[in-house]
């Protein structure tokens, strides 16, 4: 039961997750998904609805994962890669759930990081657009700098995590 509840955690902070923020972030721009959102939020949304909101995300998730596999683990860490020989070794029941638990344990947290990191500019870009008449110049720049603050440190979670990921896989795959 372990296995289900993790793997199932994991597959929602990967895909869900960033996908559900980036479509808030849809609702700065346009007035369609906010208007849904708003209903959303309220006692007049149905199952329907939340099957549309929450397979959307999904699908915003899958297409943010394309943008952070890009990011991450063709160009951040291109240097520190499993290669198709490393799985060769996977053939032992063992092995395979040692594996499994590091994706749980290091690899979902790195597709949630790295995906929060191409969402959250989409974030913040539209909540600036939204709100930028209602602030003044110093709660722009403060706002910009925790902006910024977050997504290094965003970044710099997820590359470590996936980093972690590998170091760890190996050694179970090596069994070192």
């Amino acid at each position: 039961m372990t296995d289900i509840t993790s793997t199932s955690f994991g597959l929602t902070i990967a895909y869900l997750l960033p996908g559900l923020t980036a479509l808030v972030s849809l609702s700065f721009w346009s007035t369609t998904v906010l208007q849904i959102f708003q209903t959303f939020l309220t006692g007049q949304s149905s199952v329907g609805l939340f099957l549309m909101v929450v397979l959307t995300a999904l699908t915003i998730g899958l297409l943010i994962t394309v943008v952070r596999w890009a990011l991450f683990e063709r160009w951040f860490c291109r240097s520190v890669r499993l290669q198709p020989a490393d799985f060769a070794s996977l053939g032992s029941k063992d092995k395979l759930e040692g594996f499994r638990a590091a994706v749980d344990e290091h690899y979902r947290y790195h597709q949630f990081w790295g995906g929060m990191t191409v969402a959250l500019p989409m974030f913040y870009v539209g909540w600036l657009q939204r709100a930028h008449k209602t602030l003044d110049c110093m709660t722009i720049l403060w706002s910009l700098l925790f902006f910024l603050g977050l997504e290094v440190l965003t970044a710099m979670a997820a590359n470590t995590a996936y980093r972690n990921y590998v170091t760890r896989s190996r050694k179970i795959m090596t069994g070192a």
